[in-house]
């Protein structure tokens, strides 16, 4: 009986056979793992040679367990391998730590763009402040579980400088432009002012040239001042106007019109001999408009006048 139940059973597995299996189960797992060397070789070289600062900390006390080269020239003179960063890198605790410590417990990435960060820098023996991109990612062992944090960085101080530097210029230009249109709004109410003499009566001294643009100045600085101050006699004296042509000439003309439209009348006063020939040379209209050789007989007119 027993032996036909042995008869009856699978013949065992040679030992040839289990070591030839054991052979290349284990020629195999070589293969993978010089294959995972090569990987992890390539990436670390790749990461030596960047130019963008990388690093990688494990544990709770955030040891630095990699650092590349651009990572090292950032922090120079610095022992940062195997040292805790709080220890190695006393800027950390510039708020870093505590970013860190949120991805170790969360695993939750953080990128921030633009991080000011101050750094001693031994040359100048003084502290400068400089900008990155970061990312801190998460490091995790076979089995998944938070093992560290690895970094990696852009440092952007020259751009933000930059962009700095042109956003502290346009500010300075819009200041000026601020500047030059309150200038130039001053220049406009002193080249036509428009000074009250007495009840109803205002005078407007006018000094240099009188160009489309003034003209156009005199003409609403007159309407606006006798509608707002009821004013009946206006007196414009061209005193300070050395020459006169047919452009200044025909605003004149034209500013009386409009202040006779308003119920008052222009007496033009400080009216040279040489002046006057030239508004008769021109063939200039001054009917309705009361002319006078100086300021002072024009006010006498006008206020005794009224």
């Amino acid at each position: 009986m027993n032996e036909m139940a042995h008869a009856g059973a699978p013949a065992p597995e040679s030992a040839e056979r289990r070591i030839a299996a054991l052979e290349k189960e284990l020629s195999e797992t070589q293969a993978a793992l010089a294959e995972m060397r090569s990987t992890y070789q390539c990436l670390h070289d790749m990461l030596m040679q960047a130019r963008t600062p990388i690093c990688m900390w494990r544990g709770e006390d955030f040891i630095f367990t990699v650092v590349n080269p651009a990572y090292s020239a950032a922090l120079p003179g610095r022992q940062l391998l195997g040292r805790p960063i709080r220890e190695a890198t006393p800027e950390a605790t510039q708020g870093f730590c505590d970013l860190l410590s949120n991805v170790y417990r969360t695993g939750e990435p953080f990128v921030g763009n633009e991080l000011p960060v101050r750094l001693h820098n031994p040359e100048k023996g003084c502290e400068e402040l400089r900008w990155y991109n970061v990312v801190y990612a998460p490091v995790r062992d076979g089995a998944g579980e938070i093992v560290g944090v690895c970094h990696y960085g852009v440092e952007l101080t020259e751009q933000v400088q930059a962009r700095q530097a042109a956003e502290a210029r346009a500010e300075e230009l819009r200041k000026s432009a601020e500047l030059i249109a309150a200038q130039q709004e001053t220049i406009r109410v002193l080249s036509t002012p428009l000074l009250p003499l007495a009840p109803g009566v205002l005078a407007m001294p006018l000094i240099g040239p009188i160009g489309a643009e003034r003209s156009e100045q005199i003409l609403q600085g007159l309407l606006r001042g006798v509608a707002a101050q009821g004013a009946h006699i206006v007196i414009l004296d061209v005193t300070g106007v050395e020459t006169i042509d047919t452009q200044a000439a025909n605003a004149l003309v034209r500013a009386a019109q409009a202040v006779r439209l308003l119920g008052a009348r222009v007496l033009v006063t400080g009216v040279q001999p040489s002046m006057a020939q030239v508004l008769v040379q021109l063939g200039v209209d001054l009917r309705g408009i009361s002319t006078y050789s100086t300021l002072q007989s024009g006010i006498a007119a006008a206020i005794g006048g009224r």
